[in-house]
């Protein structure tokens, strides 16, 4: 790695073929994210990740052997710009040597997106950036603020994944002195050369004991020793991080959904972007999340994470007109005044640890409904599917907006009357952004409903939360679905206790009638 003596932006030395035709074969550490050995980078077409594929449990990676990556049997070729790259290597109990290069367990662990790639180079910055406050009167409770001057993105607050990540690094200790000590190696075995600073990549890691790798790379069977190109899964991660942490910023604020039109949720993206290192950001977008290479990271405990604000503002409904194609050329730098490009994030974060007990409370009232259809009714009632809505476009009704930002989900319920099958669709909307009823799909089997899941929760969110009727029309027929209005209410979203009994019996009457 590099950067003048004088600036502040890190380059990375790269091996790629074919070679730049103007400049180094180098990029700004921002790009970090998709910097993954015999990755193909601006593809076009689909292409085979090469390499073996391998799991393996870690003991501590701290007692792992450290070596530089010219002595690993199984590199490819000798290449000058790679000999001294700093690997983990361990012998597994099967008797295969791993060879983990450095940088690649950092990626994975750390550089998500530009911002917590370039951010690791800051000594400091997680102090300088973020205040900790642990509750004095609750060990499991503790309050992240945003401080005025951190350039961590909007988003990373808004998406619940980046939020568990971003607790798990500043509050599990190990996690947060591995990032900082990347910082730290820079400042001991960094040295000067002329006019630039040059550093070999290096850190201490976490212990990461007990966890799962799931890795790829290049297996040299004579030897029997892996260099690993790329981890694609690391599972069961320690947190030493309290159940319940929040997140609070004087920026945040709760949406209250307004008479205009506010973001389309039509707006698409092109199907490849161009990022310009040379260029900063423009501050008069947020970022555009531009898929990197994922890295699915799944932690032991599941940590309820939320955002807290104190102002409402009043935005405009997202309807449901097409937008038009965002811009294909964008900047992952810093937002900067002069910035001419739109702002885009790196997104390399498949967050995926079962947290879905979480939100069943939210689902409270539906479930005794379903219950009493079941004692009273004489009904069977089987959970289908349990889901949080995905991210779709620019619509942002996949997460609640009410303060905390937290995932909306939806349930699939088959309900039996009488040997009748059928499938009823409940979205949460306990934090009243939209009314929704009920919807119930009559079909001939389970299949029929779950494969096409994901392609409703998709127009759902284009429709900003609205079922997509000539969707249900076309694969269930137009008497092969219904809706079933929801029992009324005082407090919007929740349907009162004594009014459970009257909404089973609604859901059971509207039921009946459809095989009379």
């Amino acid at each position: 790695m590099f950067k003048r003596a004088d600036g502040s932006q890190w380059g990375i030395n790269l091996s790629i073929y074919p070679r730049k035709t103007r400049g180094s074969d180098s990029v700004l550490l921002s790009q970090a994210p998709i910097l993954v050995r015999k990755n193909v980078i601006n593809p076009t077409g689909p292409f085979r990740r090469q390499g073996s594929e391998i799991e393996f449990t870690v003991d501590n990676l701290q007692k792992w052997e450290v070596s530089n990556l010219e002595d690993s049997p199984a590199k490819e070729r000798d290449l000058p710009k790679e000999r001294k790259s700093r690997c983990f290597v361990k012998t597994l109990p099967d008797g295969m040597t791993v060879y983990l290069p450095q940088f690649e367990l950092a990626r994975s662990l750390f550089f998500h997106n530009a911002y917590f790639s370039r951010a690791c180079m800051e000594h400091g910055i997680l102090q300088n950036e973020f205040s900790v406050e642990h509750d004095v009167n609750n060990s499991e409770h503790a309050v992240i603020t945003v401080l005025p001057n951190s350039t961590c993105p909007d988003n990373v607050f808004s998406d619940p994944g980046y939020r568990r990540y971003l607790a798990w690094l500043l509050l599990d200790n190990d996690a947060r002195l591995s990032y900082e000590s990347i910082s730290k190696a820079q400042l001991e075995s960094g040295f000067n050369r002329g006019s630039y600073r040059i550093w070999n990549f290096e850190f201490e890691p976490p212990p990461l004991q007990g966890v799962n790798l799931k890795v790829r790379g290049n297996l040299d069977t004579e030897t029997n020793t892996l260099l690993v190109y790329e981890i694609t899964e690391l599972t069961g991660i320690p947190t030493g991080v309290p159940s319940d942490v929040e997140f609070f910023s004087p920026k945040f604020y709760v949406p209250e959904l307004s008479g205009g039109r506010g973001d389309r949720a039509g707006d698409y993206r092109p199907p490849n972007h161009e990022v310009d290192e040379d260029q900063d950001s423009s501050g008069e977008n947020d970022p555009v999340q531009i898929d990197g290479v994922k890295t699915k990271v799944e932690f032991a405990k599941a940590v309820n994470t939320h955002k807290t604000a104190r102002k409402r503002k009043k935005v405009g409904s997202s309807g449901s007109s097409e937008g038009g194609e965002a811009s294909s050329l964008v900047s992952t730098e810093e937002q900067s005044p002069i910035g001419d490009l739109p702002s885009a994030e790196w997104d390399g974060l498949d967050e995926a640890t079962d947290d879905m007990h979480l939100y069943a409370s939210k689902f409270e009232s539906f479930s005794k409904m379903l219950d009493l259809l079941a004692t009273n009714h004489q009904c069977k009632v089987e959970i289908m599917a349990f889901r949080k809505l995905p991210s779709v476009g620019r619509c942002k009704m996949h997460l609640m907006w009410d303060d905390d930002s937290t995932p909306r989900c939806w349930m699939l319920v088959r309900v039996t009357v009488s040997g009748n099958q059928f499938y009823l669709m409940e979205v949460d909307t306990s934090d009243a952004a939209k009314s929704l009823s009920t919807r119930v799909v009559m079909a001939s089997s389970a299949k029929a409903v779950i494969e096409r899941l994901s392609e409703i929760e998709i127009k759902l969110l284009k429709k900003s939360l609205s079922w997509p009727k000539d969707y249900f029309d076309s694969e269930f027929g137009m008497k092969g679905h219904f809706f079933i209005v929801h029992q009324a209410s005082d407090k919007a979203g929740v349907i009162r206790q004594e009014n459970i009994e009257r909404w089973a019996s609604n859901v059971n009457r509207n039921l009946v009638i459809r095989f009379r």
